[in-house]
């Protein structure tokens, strides 16, 4: 099951699967030489949190939290490549593109509950991950959602009984509608062995995708679950305009299980431990709430635009 506790919610994708993602083990980036000029005057304190973060909205956080955060910036250097802690660099390099969003990134964090250690993980993890993509291939996996013309490809690991897949559907959806011009969704079957229907309900996802149905078939499957028995795919293939007797002949003879494997193994292979799973450009994402969508989307624009970050 997945952990109740608020920091899980962000950094964890594996639900169903009963297993906690794997650790970020990233080195944290080598801090530039420090060869600017530091602030004048002795660093603000991390119990005066608005001294160390200027410009960064601290509403929501506890005072502990915002020290947190505060204690974070004093310590850690900003991606920007400049010589300078985050909190130095929001203090006297107003220019920084790169501060407030790291800012943004701990309070996010803080506020899910991150402790001190958390917030440096979580953040190099962040980072790192622009640099670690997994190869994912959605050549047998369209057509997306979306404008399959979009620059930016999100592919979806999910299983039809899954309840945290559902939950998260909604969600998802409205996003890449909201963002057609800049994203698509590919989805990918990750069925549950220990859920029931989990892999008859995937047979007929792929059925529906070689017969044009896939989106509509995929809309029904999730609103319909659990009741995802053969007679009532079958059913459900008629009344989208399939032909029910070959959706029963496909799921008997096992005609889409190597192909749903296939997608299964790559996912192992690219290190994600159940579902719902989601990766941006081959990067997986930890932070499925739409602001966090929304923010690293944003990255990863400026990310594909300038092959890297823009250096400041």
């Amino acid at each position: 099951m997945r952990t109740t506790s608020a920091v899980a919610v962000l950094v964890a994708c594996a639900a169903c699967a009963g297993r906690p993602p794997a650790g970020n083990t990233a080195t944290p980036a080598t801090p530039p030489a420090a060869v600017a000029a530091r602030p004048a005057g002795p660093p603000p304190s991390a119990s005066d949190p608005a001294a160390a973060l200027p410009g960064v909205d601290l509403s929501g956080l506890t005072p502990e939290q915002a020290r947190l955060v505060a204690e974070f910036a004093l310590e850690e250097f900003c991606y920007c490549g400049c010589p300078h802690t985050l909190s130095e660099c929001l203090r006297v390099h107003p220019g920084c593109r790169h501060a407030p969003r790291m800012a943004r990134l701990a309070v996010r964090y803080a506020k899910a509950g991150a402790t001190r250690a958390d917030l440096g993980r979580m953040v190099t993890g962040y980072y790192a991950s622009f640099d670690r993509r997994a190869k994912l291939d959605v050549s047998d996996f369209g057509p997306p959602l979306g404008d399959a013309d979009a620059p930016i490809a999100l592919v979806e690991f999910s299983d039809f009984t899954c309840p945290f897949c559902q939950r998260f559907r909604p969600a998802l959806e409205e996003f890449v509608r909201a963002h057609a011009d800049r994203v698509k969704l590919f989805f990918k079957p990750f069925p549950i062995d220990s859920h029931p229907h989990a892999w008859e309900a995937a047979q007929a996802g792929e059925w529906a995708r070689d017969h044009d149905l896939l989106w509509a078939m995929h809309d029904r499957l999730f609103e319909e679950a659990p009741a995802l028995s053969v007679d009532e795919l079958a059913g459900y293939a008629r009344s989208l305009g399939g032909d029910p007797a070959d959706l029963r002949k496909a799921i008997a003879s096992g005609t889409y299980r190597p192909r749903i494997e296939g997608s299964r193994e790559e996912a192992r292979t690219a290190g994600i431990r159940g579902t719902p799973t989601l990766f941006m450009d081959g990067r997986m994402l930890s932070d499925l709430s739409g602001d966090g969508l929304e923010f690293t989307l944003e990255d990863e624009e400026e990310w594909r635009a300038n092959h890297g970050w823009i250096r400041d």
